[in-house]
């Protein structure tokens, strides 16, 4: 796992990882929980028993603001994992496939049936999942509906709260109280980060490509040397983007000192690099 190459910043950055990392031998599992969906499952299963679904795509959450979010798309992979435990009996669409689909790389709007119809018979799904997000101070409200791809119907709407994560809040659109303007790593007199604690992704057993695959990300980093907010510039996957999040949000950084000399929040880019274990 390197911090990305695409800047001078992002390159001396590198030289500061690696050589904290060969002098550790630092092979860390990431210490962030994951969040899991199973209980937002359970309460659509048996709706999907009832309406003897056989097939199922999940795509891509909305936020209220209906924009594009990596929290969209990070739940939205969470609740296809929760079905496939949850609802063993119904094929659930790989999400990779998905992402692939012309126009799938945006959200879709619950009240858009037209367009959900035209992904489910992309995909030849018979019922296609979506789901809207509502922010509060205290909690995410997820709205999650069924709609039958043969008539765009509502099969049912489900309701799932859950607590604020760090996870979840480095990926809604305002981020973890992220500063509003992060100053640019490695420029006009500002430092860059060095890493402390930066565990690589611990679970990467269903990962099983033959070649190396790079997720970029640009990441906030605070005054006080943690991750405030993250976002996916480029990924060959959606469960890729999802170990490399929650591996990144448990790294512990010295915070990028400013022109001034005191600690102060930046954004930098970060690649992380899978490649495959197996001979």
């Amino acid at each position: 796992m390197t911090f990305a190459s695409l800047r001078p910043s992002a390159r001396i950055l590198s030289l500061v990882l690696l050589a904290f990392c060969a002098f550790n031998g630092s092979t860390f599992a990431a210490t962030s929980t994951p969040i899991n969906l199973d209980a937002l499952a359970e309460k659509l299963a048996p709706e999907i028993d009832k309406a003897a679904i056989k097939s199922i795509a999940v795509v891509d959450f909305v936020v209220a603001d209906e924009n594009p979010s990596e929290l969209g798309w990070y739940l939205a992979n969470k609740l296809s994992d929760s079905i496939i435990l949850k609802s063993p009996a119904t094929l659930v669409v790989d999400r990779m496939k998905l992402q692939r689909v012309d126009r799938v790389s945006s959200p879709v709007l619950l009240t858009d049936t037209d367009e959900l119809m035209r992904i489910g018979k992309m995909v030849a799904t018979d019922t296609v999942a979506c789901g809207k997000i509502e922010i509060t101070p205290n909690e995410y409200l997820i709205t999650v509906m069924l709609v039958k791809v043969a008539d765009g119907s509502t099969i049912a709407s489900i309701a799932h709260h859950l607590p604020h994560s760090r996870i979840l809040d480095l990926l809604s659109p305002a981020g973890d109280h992220a500063s509003s303007k992060p100053a640019r790593a490695g420029v006009m007199g500002v430092g860059v980060p060095v890493c402390l604690y930066c565990p690589t992704p611990g679970d990467t057993r269903h990962w099983t490509g033959n070649q190396p695959e790079n997720v970029i990300l640009n990441v906030v980093v605070s005054a006080s040397g943690a991750a405030e907010k993250i976002t996916v510039v480029r990924s060959p996957g959606y469960a890729l983007s999802e170990m490399a999040v929650e591996a990144v949000s448990a790294w512990r950084l010295r915070p990028a000192p400013g022109e001034d000399g005191k600690p102060t929040p930046v954004i930098v880019p970060v690649e992380v690099t899978f490649k495959s274990l197996r001979t």
